[in-house]
C-alpha cells in the first residue's frame, strides 16, 4: 500500500530536530496534524521546539539521542513504540560538517562525521525497518545534500557520508517497493541552517601559525555571510521537502538544479567533467580573492 497524501493522524520520528530543517520539520508536519516523536543530543533547544509545537495544538514527545550511538537509537526507537506505536514516517535529518583539506583532515575527523551522516541512517534501518516490514507500510526519508549527487566543495568527509546515503536510499527505494514501504532522500541546496556556522574547521598546521585561529574564523565567518545571504529559509524548503514525501518521490529538492550535475553525468560524462573543474575553480577563486581583502594569499598555502 502507498503511503497516503493525508498525513493527519499518522506517527512520525524525527531525527536532529532542534534546530535547522529537522526544527522547521517538526513545526510544519504538527499542522499537518502528525503525532511526532522528536530527537536531538541538543536537549534544550529541542524541548523549547517542543513547546513551540504544543501552542500550535500538536501532540510532540522528545527524546535526547546521540544518533552516532546503535544504544541510543534502540533506547529511543523502544521508547517511540512505548508512546505512540506504528512508525507511519521517519526522516533521519541529524547530521554535521568539519571542515578542512584532505591532508588536513586526520581519521577519527572522518570517524565522527561518518558516525553521525552515516551511521544514523543505518542504526535507523536497523531498528525501524523491521516493525515496518511487519506493518507493510512507512515511509523512509533520509536528508542527505546536493554535496551527495555530485562532487561539490563541501569537505571531503560530509560529501562521502552524503554520497552513502543517497546510495543507501536509492537500494532501499527498490527493495522496499513491493513490502508497502517507500523511501526518499532529500538533497537541499544552501539552507540557512547552522550546519556550517558550527562547524569545526581543521586549518592547516601554516594557516594557524602565520594567519592564526582567530583571524581564520573571521575570514570564515565573511564566508559563511555571503553563503547565507543567497540560502533559502528552512521552513520554506520544507514546504517543498514535505509536497515529495506526499507524492512518494525518491528525489526530494528544493532547487532543480541542485539535479543537474547529477543528470549530467549520464547523458555527457566529458561536460561533467568540465563542469567539476570549473565550478571547483570558481569557489576557489571566490575564497581566494577573500583571504586576499584580509592580505593573504591563499596559493602560499596550498
Amino acid at each position: 500500500m502507498k503511503f497516503t497524501k493525508d498525513l493527519e493522524g499518522k506517527n512520525c520520528f524525527i531525527t536532529g530536530a532542534a534546530k535547522g530543517i529537522g526544527c522547521a520539520f517538526s513545526k510544519a508536519l504538527a499542522k499537518e496534524g502528525m503525532n511526532l516523536f522528536i530527537t536531538d543530543i541538543d536537549k534544550e533547544n529541542l524541548e523549547n521546539v517542543k513547546k513551540e509545537i504544543e501552542v500550535l495544538g500538536g501532540n510532540v514527545y522528545t527524546d535526547k539521542c546521540d544518533v552516532s550511538r546503535y544504544e541510543d537509537f534502540k533506547s529511543a526507537a523502544e521508547n517511540f513504540h512505548s508512546k505512540l506505536g506504528k512508525l507511519d514516517l521517519l526522516i533521519n535529518n541529524a547530521g554535521i560538517a568539519i571542515g578542512g583539506n584532505a591532508v588536513d583532515l586526520e581519521p577519527e575527523v572522518w570517524k565522527e562525521v561518518l558516525d553521525i551522516n552515516l551511521w544514523s541512517v543505518i542504526h535507523s534501518i536497523k531498528v525501524f525497518l523491521p516493525h515496518m516490514l511487519e506493518n507493510k507500510s512507512g515511509h523512509i526519508v533520509n536528508v542527505s545534500s546536493g554535496a551527495g549527487v555530485f562532487g561539490s566543495i563541501e569537505p571531503l568527509p560530509y560529501i562521502a557520508s552524503k554520497f552513502a546515503v543517497v546510495g543507501i536510499s536509492e537500494a532501499l527505494f527498490g527493495r522496499l517497493h513491493r513490502h508497502g514501504i517507500n523511501v526518499s532522500v532529500i538533497v537541499p541546496s544552501y539552507i540557512r541552517t547552522r550546519i556550517f556556522s558550527s562547524a569545526k574547521i581543521k586549518y592547516s598546521k601554516k594557516l594557524m601559525e602565520e594567519v592564526g585561529e582567530e583571524k581564520l574564523r573571521e575570514i570564515y565567518n565573511s564566508m559563511l555571510q555571503v553563503m547565507e545571504s543567497k540560502a533559502m529559509l528552512p521552513n520554506r524548503a520544507v514546504k517543498k521537502y514535505i509536497k515529495g514525501i506526499k507524492n512518494n518521490q525518491l528525489y526530494i529538492y528544493d532547487m532543480r538544479a541542485v539535479l543537474m550535475p547529477y543528470a549530467m553525468k549520464g547523458t555527457d560524462p566529458q561536460k561533467f567533467e568540465q563542469f567539476l573543474i570549473n565550478y571547483t575553480e570558481q569557489n576557489f577563486n571566490a575564497n581566494k580573492d577573500l583571504f586576499q581583502k584580509y592580505g593573504i594569499n591563499l596559493e602560499d598555502y596550498l
